[in-house]
């Protein structure tokens, strides 16, 4: 079997989860990447993967909007370099998967060259909004709008990683069917970098990925100051790409020894020293209209290095993280009850330590291998059907 995956974002977390894709799914199939010039998951691929550097590097993320980072030109390039998708008729696959979500220049370029018409044509989605433009979020609404403005693909089947997001998704497309949950394969890649294993700290908390408001940062630094008054010596490691809003630099300035802020990309050989310090990993989302959080990196990553982990009850971590045993869960956007459970947890290292251990089964259950047996069983169906 030939596959060719898309990989149409060259930072954030979607680099990470195509390359452990494709490695995986390498193991039994022949597999080929087409991806930007420069991603945040180069040094992940196998040799098992053949990967061509296919489209320019772009710099259209939230956290660099946020920093007003943002080169036009530059991007107006990398947009138009995926006119370079008509390579996949070289490749001749028999499949062809964006396991990045079908950003809107993959959907424009397909189009143009009918590749849905050529290929069975399979696509991840990590995110799926109940409104199809949601201008609550200007990014995503300028997203969605264009999205619209380009005619649908012929999309063989879909891949959602929550039950929630699939009864969303089935309300838009004509075959319901056509949609499968594959949950989100354990970050594991980071473990294997030669990286400094730092002894775990007692009272610190991780805050991991993407600095920006819809991943609840601002709540937990609020949550901070009411903690240290049970644990004086807290301490809160934020790192990621991203600014910080006001408010929570305020609190930040007021408490400093409580907090350390590297906001700033972290390469992926240091990951795991961030990970190995955390008592505690921090996943304290907003609340999502609908309920269709997918899932996170940073859960993925702390089950792999076996943390417990304290997170809202957006989308499906209850299940995740309460049901599972790994960690608890507390309201979205409730500092106050945000704080009573990460400094009961850190004042209770043998509770901390069953979820570890639960954490530990969670990275076992979500392996790459067990992730990609369901792909490859999906791609025998979509080619059966085809």
């Amino acid at each position: 079997m030939k596959i060719a995956y898309i990989l149409s974002q060259n930072s954030g977390g979607l680099p990470h989860y195509a390359a452990q894709l494709s490695n995986a799914v390498a193991k039994h199939a022949d597999v080929t990447v087409l991806k930007a010039e420069e991603t945040t998951a180069d040094d992940v691929f196998t040799e098992d993967v053949r990967v061509l550097n296919t489209f320019k590097s772009m710099n259209i993320s939230l956290p660099e909007l946020r920093k007003f980072n943002f080169d036009i030109r530059r991007n107006l390039k990398a947009l138009a370099s995926y006119k370079n998708l008509r390579l996949i008729e070289t490749i001749d696959p028999d499949i062809v998967h964006d396991p990045t979500g079908l950003f809107p220049q993959v959907k424009f370029y397909a189009n143009r060259y009918r590749l849905d018409e050529k290929y069975p044509f399979i696509v991840t989605h990590h995110e799926i909004s109940v409104e199809r433009v949601p201008l609550s979020r200007p990014p995503d609404a300028l997203e969605g709008i264009v999205d619209a403005l380009i005619s649908d693909l012929d999309i063989r089947h879909s891949i959602v990683h929550t039950e929630n997001q699939r009864t969303v998704l089935r309300n838009r497309i004509p075959d319901s069917e056509a949609v499968s949950v594959i949950p989100h394969g354990v970050n594991d890649m980071f473990g294997d970098y030669d990286y400094e294993e730092l002894p775990e700290e007692d009272h610190t908390v991780l805050f991991f990925g993407h600095i920006i408001p819809a991943k609840g940062i601002d709540t937990l630094v609020k949550a901070i100051p009411l903690v240290r008054k049970q644990v004086p010596d807290v301490t809160l490691v934020i790192a990621g790409n991203g600014r910080l809003g006001k408010r929570s630099r305020e609190i930040i300035d007021r408490h400093p020894e409580n907090f350390e802020v590297h906001d700033h990309f972290i390469p992926n050989d240091r990951v795991g020293e961030f990970f190995s310090r955390a008592a505690l990993v921090a996943v304290p989302y907003r609340r999502q209209k609908g309920g269709t959080k997918g899932h996170s990196g940073t859960l993925a990553t702390a089950f792999s290095f076996g943390k417990p982990v304290v997170a809202s009850t957006a989308g499906e971590f209850s299940k995740l993280v309460g049901e599972s045993g790994c960690g608890e869960v507390v309201p979205p956007e409730n500092p106050e009850a945000l704080a009573g459970v990460i400094a009961d947890l850190l004042e209770n290292p043998e509770k901390r330590a069953r979820m570890s251990e639960q954490s530990t089964k969670q990275a076992e259950r979500l392996s790459w291998n067990t992730i990609a047996e369901r792909y490859l069983d999906l791609y025998e169906d979509v080619l059966d059907e085809h």
